[in-house]
C-alpha cells in the first residue's frame, strides 16, 4: 500500500488513523440506493472495459469496513463495490436482498462512473465476507446470470448453500474464530463450486498481542476494525491485503484472459503463509 498503517492497539483508533493515511490514488463514492447502501472504490485511471468486484459485508459490518482491501484491489485497476444489502440490521445472510442489491448496482454502475474512462463492465465478480459470502453463494447459485465469477472472504456457513459453476476464489483460515466453523466456511464453499475453483487457506499462526496469545490471521482480518466481539487487538499487516489483492488479480487473469493453471494462480512472492488448492485438490 502507498501509505503504511501505524500499529494501534485498539480497534477504535483504526478508523481515525485511516482518515490520515488513506491513499489518494483512488476515489470513493457512497450511495444509498433502494436496495441497500454501497461504497464504490475506483482508481484514478480506469480502462474503458472495467472489471467490477462486488463484496457483500459480513455480520454487523457496514460499507465502510473494507477500505484497505478495496484500495489494494484498485491498484490493479478494478472497481470495487462494497454492498450492505441489509443496512441497520446485523443479519447479512439474506440471498434475496443480496441479489436485489447486486442487480441494482449492475443496472447503474456505468452511469455512476460517468466522468471516468469506464464505459462497460467486462466481468462481474461477486461474493462477500462472512455472512455476505453466504448470501452471495446462494444468490449466485440461484441466478445463473448474476455474476461471471465469485470472490468470497471466509463465507460464514456454506455447508448447505447451492452449488455454483462459475470460476470461484475463496479465502479462508486454518483456525476457527468468530463463531465460525472453518469446515463450513471457505472450505465448504470451495466444495460447493463445481467449476474452476481456488481456495487460498491461510495457515494457523499465533502471536502475543494486546489480547494475549491470538491468531495473527483470522476471520475478521479483512476488516479495518475487525468484527464485533471478534478481534485480536492488532492491526492486520499491510502485506495481507497486498497478497489478497494479488490473488484476485491472478484469478481474474487466469479465468478470463490467460491459462487456468495452479502455477498461474499462485500469489507472487506471498508474505502471508497460505496453502493453495485448485480444482481437484482436496483441502
Amino acid at each position: 500500500m502507498k501509505a503504511s498503517r501505524m500499529a494501534v492497539s485498539g480497534i477504535f483508533c483504526i478508523a481515525i488513523v485511516f482518515l490520515f493515511l488513506h491513499s489518494a490514488s483512488a476515489a470513493v463514492m457512497d450511495k444509498t440506493i433502494s436496495t441497500g447502501q454501497i461504497r464504490i472504490h475506483y482508481p484514478d485511471s480506469t480502462p474503458s472495459s472495467c472489471e467490477a468486484i462486488l463484496i457483500g459485508v459480513g455480520t454487523s459490518q457496514s460499507r465502510n469496513d473494507y477500505d484497505y482491501l478495496s484500495e489494494e484491489l484498485n491498484e490493479y485497476g478494478y472497481i470495487v463495490v462494497i454492498v450492505d444489502h441489509n443496512p441497520g440490521n446485523m443479519v447479512k445472510t439474506d440471498a434475496t436482498k443480496f441479489r436485489n442489491c447486486a442487480l441494482e448496482v449492475k443496472a447503474n454502475l456505468v452511469n455512476w462512473m460517468s466522468g471516468t474512462n469506464c464505459t462497460r463492465i467486462a466481468h462481474w465478480i461477486m461474493g462477500g465476507h462472512s455472512a455476505g459470502g453466504q448470501a452471495a453463494q446462494n444468490a449466485v447459485s440461484g441466478n445463473a446470470t448474476l455474476a461471471d465469477a465469485i470472490f468470497s472472504i471466509d463465507p460464514y456457513d456454506c455447508s448447505s448453500t447451492g452449488n455454483v459453476n462459475i470460476p470461484a476464489l475463496y479465502w479462508g483460515f486454518d483456525v476457527t474464530s468468530c463463531f465460525v466453523d472453518k469446515n463450513k466456511a471457505a472450505k465448504a464453499a470451495y466444495y460447493r463450486s463445481t467449476g474452476k475453483r481456488v481456495f487460498q487457506k491461510v495457515k494457523k499462526v499465533y502471536t502475543w498481542g494486546p489480547c494475549g496469545y491470538s491468531p495473527l490471521y483470522f476471520h475478521c482480518s479483512f476488516c479495518e476494525g475487525h468484527c464485533l466481539a471478534c478481534t485480536n487487538c492488532m492491526t492486520t499487516p499491510d502485506y495481507f491485503f497486498l497478497d489478497v489483492a494479488n490473488s484476485v488479480k491472478k484469478f481474474i487473469d487466469a479465468a478470463f484472459y490467460g491459462t487456468w493453471s495452479k502455477s498461474n494462480l499462485s500469489i507472487s512472492s506471498p508474505t502471508t503463509p497460505v496453502t493453495l488448492y485448485v480444482d481437484s485438490d482436496q483441502p
